[in-house]
């Protein structure tokens, strides 16, 4: 069962986190149809197909944590909802809240579209804000290091603009920072409810900002031309913002207003949604919440543990009324192994209770005899059952130190992704400069000194950020030869897994290679094919390895109606009378399992002198795909 949903956030100094975190609860189950729940440590029944275990701690140190873990069961899947609140009284009340989806696996979907729809980075069943953290935010001061978190976004103004910088360029904030410019002639209040709706899935994830019109003067005043917000766009600040670094200015996302426009808002409240969702799950624990899960962690087994061994009664322990004892049941458990010492635990005690009874008189004259050898098996199991006990006690002990060993390990690869990551993209910058050189070069070389400098020709060598801004620049024919006619939803889910947008470079580079190609064609310096064309690129052109591109699919896509039909995208119907065409010549982008993005176009160049890129996107699936 995957992380579908993880939020963790201060109150500031004065908030009483457990009092305010125990009644949102209460209204929450009580909402949710459970009645009165007493929530004391234990374990509670609240329904028949739902458990809430309370897990209390007093360390030495004075600190208070409480762990509410709601278990919802059902024929089809399980749900596991975990709140966990801490407060030591010096640093501010934390609340760390984890919601834990089914698998995929176990609802297959309808479709390709449904599939996409319902399944998050995690690969776990797509899992809504939920509504306790948006009662919470709503009526607590929230936050994440200096950021606001908020269960509605919080307007900018002059005055704020400093706060909002601090915020933003916070070490200490974890989450993302969605920063929304104005849009002219549209008054804050609206806007507020527009951006409301594009980041609702963004709750309790990222602090949420709009900026007024003079806040945004401001704030682009601050930052570089590199980390500025544009007229009507919404900007994602990663933590650990640079604003004096080009490069740094990669990571940091924007969402363009001709996106905005274009896109449905709850296409788009999904694709932020599901970015920081994966950006979070992703994020290793602060250390001192680490330090309290892990507590935590070992005292929830040994809790039922102790329940198990309490629930019996003592070998001579009897009723008030000096009757015989009779089982008593044990706690709940978690484990096959544990239910099986919990059996064995009652059947300690009925054997007990046969003794308490007194010799029965169908024993006859070896009554005395047949009892010690009964009382000394009897011993024997009861001492096998304390066996049992400690044994299970030792391997979840072992369990758990294994456990914080490999989460201690995951940490410590992600950062280490993390570093690699900003390092390629600084390489990739750099790259990208002696690439304008040399195509300058190259052009100067072929055309004895008659460079195109043109404004276009610098914007068509810059590579985007993102698959957003890369698909922006399509709709603003920057390649005057590629027309893009595809889906613009399947290239910006890209989005989702190239956090610092190489995939996106990469794409934009194959663009430009076509768009060089078309336009020898049309000018009768070419007469070949795409492939050849990448194998024998003009001076002065753009060019790519030849092993990224495919002239077509194999034999099994080929003959295989099915999947023939998920490679048929738009054209123009002067192309073809249909209006759409097989577009079998693709781009392999990358190389990540299933998702390893593709760019499947039409050559037109040989007629109209046009490129048709019909899908930029995931791999579609193929013979190997189940």
């Amino acid at each position: 069962m995957a992380v579908g949903y993880r939020s963790i956030f201060s109150l500031r100094r004065g908030q009483d986190a457990l009092r305010l975190t125990a009644e949102q609860l209460r209204s929450w189950l009580a909402l949710k149809g459970y009645g009165f729940v007493a929530v004391v440590p234990g374990v509670h029944e609240v329904a028949d197909d739902a458990q809430l275990v309370v897990t209390e701690l007093h360390p030495p140190d004075g600190s208070h944590s409480v762990r509410y873990r709601l278990t919802e069961s059902s024929s089809a899947a399980e749900w596991v909802t975990t709140v966990t609140v801490h407060s030591d009284g010096t640093e501010d009340d934390w609340v760390w809240v984890d919601v834990n989806a089914p698998p995929s696996a176990l609802r297959p979907a309808a479709s390709h579209e449904r599939l996409v729809k319902e399944v998050d980075a995690a690969d776990a069943w797509w899992t809504g804000v939920p509504h306790m953290v948006r009662e919470i935010l709503s009526v607590a001061d929230a936050c994440d290091g200096e950021m606001i978190l908020g269960a509605r976004p919080t307007l900018v103004t002059a005055g704020d603009v400093d706060g909002l910088i601090s915020a933003i360029c916070d070490p200490g904030r974890r989450g993302t920072a969605l920063v929304a410019a104005p849009i002219p002639d549209v008054p804050a209040s609206r806007l507020i409810g527009h951006v409301e709706k594009l980041t609702r899935e963004c709750v309790g994830l990222a602090g949420i900002y709009v900026l007024d019109p003079e806040a945004a003067a401001k704030l682009d005043e601050s930052f570089a031309p590199s980390h500025s917000v544009p007229l009507g766009s919404i900007r994602t600040f990663l933590p650990e913002v640079d604003p004096a670094s080009a490069v740094d200015a990669r990571r940091h996302r924007v969402l363009l207003a001709r996106t905005i426009a274009e896109q449905a808002p709850g296409k788009l409240a999904h694709l932020l949604g599901r970015a920081n969702r994966s950006r979070a799950l992703n994020l290793p624990l602060p250390s001192h919440v680490a330090q309290v899960d892990r507590m935590l962690s070992r005292e929830e087994p040994a809790a039922v543990l102790r329940a198990i061994q309490e629930s019996p009664p003592g070998p001579f322990a009897r009723r008030q009324d000096n009757g015989p004892a009779g089982p008593a049941p044990a706690g709940p458990v978690a484990t096959t192994a544990v239910r099986e010492v919990a059996i064995a635990g009652e059947l300690l005690t009925s054997l007990v209770s046969e003794f308490q009874s007194g010799p029965s008189s169908a024993y006859g004259a070896s009554g005395p005899d047949y009892m010690t050898a009964r009382f000394r098996e009897l011993l024997a199991e009861g001492r096998g059952v304390l066996r049992g006990h400690r044994e299970i006690s030792r391997r979840f002990a072992a369990l758990q130190d294994m456990l914080e060993e490999v989460e201690d390990d995951r940490d410590h690869v992600r950062a280490r992704l993390e570093d690699e990551q900003l390092d390629h993209a600084e390489t990739q910058a750099e790259l990208l400069n002696a690439k304008l050189q040399l195509d300058r070069l190259r052009g100067v070389l072929a055309r004895a000194g008659r460079v195109d400098q043109t404004r276009a020709a610098v914007a068509a060598v810059q590579s985007p950020g993102s698959f957003a801004e890369l698909l922006e620049r399509l709709d603003e024919h920057v390649l005057s030869c590629v027309v893009f006619t595809g889906d613009p939803k399947n290239a910006l889910e890209l989005d989702d897994f190239d956090p610092l947008g190489t995939w996106a470079a990469r794409a934009w580079d194959m663009l430009r290679v076509l768009d060089g190609y078309a336009g020898t064609r049309r000018r009768g310096d070419f007469s070949k094919g795409v492939h050849a064309y990448l194998g024998h690129t003009p001076p002065g052109r753009p060019g790519y390895a030849p092993g990224a591109h495919s002239t077509q699919e194999s034999d099994s896509v080929e003959r295989s109606p099915r999947l023939r039909k998920l490679r048929v995208f738009p054209v123009p119907r002067d192309v073809h009378p249909d209006g759409v065409i097989f577009m079998g010549a693709h781009f392999k982008i990358a190389r990540k399992g299933l998702v390893s993005p593709r760019m499947h176009y039409h050559d037109d160049a040989g007629h109209a002198g046009k490129i048709y890129v019909g899908y930029i996107g995931k791999h579609l699936p193929n013979a190997h795909t189940n």
